[in-house]
Order: structure tokens, then sequence, then C-alpha cells
């Protein structure tokens, strides 16, 4: 996959995303799908909430953390050069 076809990708998580949990694309910095849980990475405080809303009383499906609940977050300081973001669990 080039480049481009990978940014395509990434643009497309994002869109999916902030639609699924009603938030700006905009705040949507990252988000990756695995198989037992989700992650997403958002830039306020504000879309982290949402998101977490959004999972109360799920937990994560199998794996290493097979019943953690779902939508903690933390944050992440910035560093090479990406902004400081929230991670949550989705």
């Amino acid at each position: 996959m080039n480049e481009t076809q990978e940014q395509e990708k990434e643009r497309k998580a994002r869109e999916w995303a902030a639609k699924e949990f009603g938030i700006p694309i905009e705040e949507v910095l990252w988000y990756h799908s695995g198989s037992c849980y989700d992650r997403i990475g958002v830039l306020t405080e504000s879309a982290a909430l949402k998101v977490a809303e959004k999972m109360e009383g799920k937990t994560v499906n199998g794996g290493f953390y097979h019943g953690m609940p779902l939508g903690g977050r933390s944050w992440t300081s910035p560093r090479e050069g990406r902004p400081g973001h929230f991670d949550v669990y989705c």
C-alpha cells in the first residue's frame, strides 16, 4: 500500500469513528480497530467523554484484557510532532 492509499484508509477510519461516536472529525486524531477492542485518539476531553458514554457497560471481548470495561481513557502528552490527546478504549 502506498502512502496515498494509507492516508485515504486513515481518513476513512477517522470519518467512520467521528460518525459512530457523534464527535467532529477534527477532534479524531486516529482510530485503530482490533480483534478484542478498539482505540481512538481524540483531541478534547469532551470527545473522550462522548466515546466513554457510548461504551458504558461494554467490556473487552477476549484476549489478555477480557472483561475490562471499555471507555477507559488516558492522556498522552505531545511527542514526535503529534499533539497531546486522549486515548480511549472502545
